[in-house]
This record gives structure tokens, sequence and C-alpha cells, in this order.
């Protein structure tokens, strides 16, 4: 496998299964709900369509690094494993936002009476560029949190994973419970533009760090300081 073409195909193929239950699941959700609109029973809910397909991204590194060990085993790299990987992530988030918002307009244009929340009206644009790019932003950092949680317990074990997270977590308790977040309130919900273009840039790096981890991964799950200090030896 010393072509780009190999790893492309079998990653597209690892995540298109779990692409198409979600799409479909996406599917019958925007059925009922408008369903439910010409029945007259959901005027005053606000129902969300994008759970499905913002979820599936956080799991995909988790589901479908079992291609790692395929693509090294038929002679491909970590570089071609990764590559295929943000490349497959990339081709099916576009098709996520495009299946959202084409779901959106058809609810809009055949039901006044249901109200489909979507992120981008927060914004307070009509502008369809931006409901596309908030729905890109959100997809594609969920993808890059999965990727470098599990690059992260991948190359360093269960052990530190969860030490770090541990850590993170209290520090985050304590910021909220002692420290004053209003200013993250307001970016959130007064500027969630310019919010969700922070979290396009955070993805830039955690999906950068991932990269860097894994060109030195080892062939399996393991703690790497300690298989560094094997390899020492």
């Amino acid at each position: 496998m010393n072509t780009f073409t190999g790893p492309f195909r079998l990653m597209m193929r690892e995540m298109s299964l779990t692409f198409y239950i979600n799409a479909a699941i996406t599917f019958v959700l925007f059925a009922f709900y408008n369903i439910l609109g010409f029945m007259g029973v959901a005027d005053a809910g606000v129902f969300i369509l994008f759970g499905p397909l913002f979820i599936v991204f956080l799991i995909y590194p988790f589901a479908n690094f079992s291609g790692y060990k395929y693509i090294l085993s038929l002679g491909g790299t970590r570089k071609q494993f990764v590559l295929a990987l943000y490349l497959t992530a990339f081709i099916y988030s576009i098709s996520s936002v495009v299946i959202l918002n084409l779901f959106y307009l058809i609810t809009n244009n055949i039901n006044s009476t249901i109200n489909l929340l979507h992120l981008a009206e927060l914004t307070s644009s009509s502008n369809w560029l931006v409901y596309l790019w908030v729905d890109f932003c959100w997809i594609f950092f969920l993808f890059s949190l999965g990727m470098i949680v599990k690059t992260i317990w991948f190359n360093y074990g269960t052990v530190l994973t969860l030490t770090v997270a541990t850590l993170l977590l209290i520090i985050g308790t304590i910021i909220v419970v002692f420290g004053d977040i209003s200013w993250l309130l307001e970016v959130i919900f007064m500027n969630h533009l310019q919010f969700v273009t922070s979290l396009f840039g955070i993805s830039l790096v955690f999906l950068l760090s991932s990269y860097l981890l894994m060109q030195n991964a080892p062939l399996e799950k393991s703690d790497r300081l300690l298989w560094r200090q094997k390899k020492a030896y």
C-alpha cells in the first residue's frame, strides 16, 4: 500500500456505515418533527435535528481507529492513516452540513408551525453561508476533540489520559464555581460567530497535535513513555 488511495478507500468504507445510519436517524427525526407540525402539536416546541450527526463526529476517531492496524499491516504508513482519516472526516462533515441545512430549508418552506433549532440563530444573521459555517465549525471541532483524546489515549495509555481528564475537570469546576465566566457566556451567546471561528482555530491545533503524536505512535495502544524506555534498553 504505497499510495494514498488504499488507506483513503479503507477509511471511507470504515466511516460510511456509521454516517449512513446517523443520516437515516436524522431523516427520521426530520420527518417526525414535520408530522408533528402538520398535526398542530408542535407550535410551542423547539426541536433539535443536529444531534445525531454532531455526536457521530465526536465518536468517529474512537470507532474508526481500527483502520490504523490494517493500513500498517498492508504496508501503509502512519502519515497515510492520519491524512486518510482527516480527509474522510472532512468529506463527511461537508455532507452532514449539506444534509442538515437542506432539511432546515425544506422544513421552513413546507411547515411554518415547527421550529428546528439551528445554532446559527445565535448569530442573528440570515446569511445562509453563516449557517453552513456554524454547522461546519461545530462538526469539525467535535471531530478534532475526539481525535486528540483518542490519540493521547492510544499513545500514553488509560492511566495518564484519565489523570489529565480528571485534572482538567477539577480545574474547570473551580473556574465555574469560583471564577467569573460571564465573559465566556457573552461570547457564546452574543458573539457566536466569533466563538465558532475560535473553535475552528482550536480544531486545527488539535488535529496538528494529533498528527505529530501519531507520526511515531506504537503499533498498538500502550504507554508511550514506557515504550520508549523499553526501546532504550
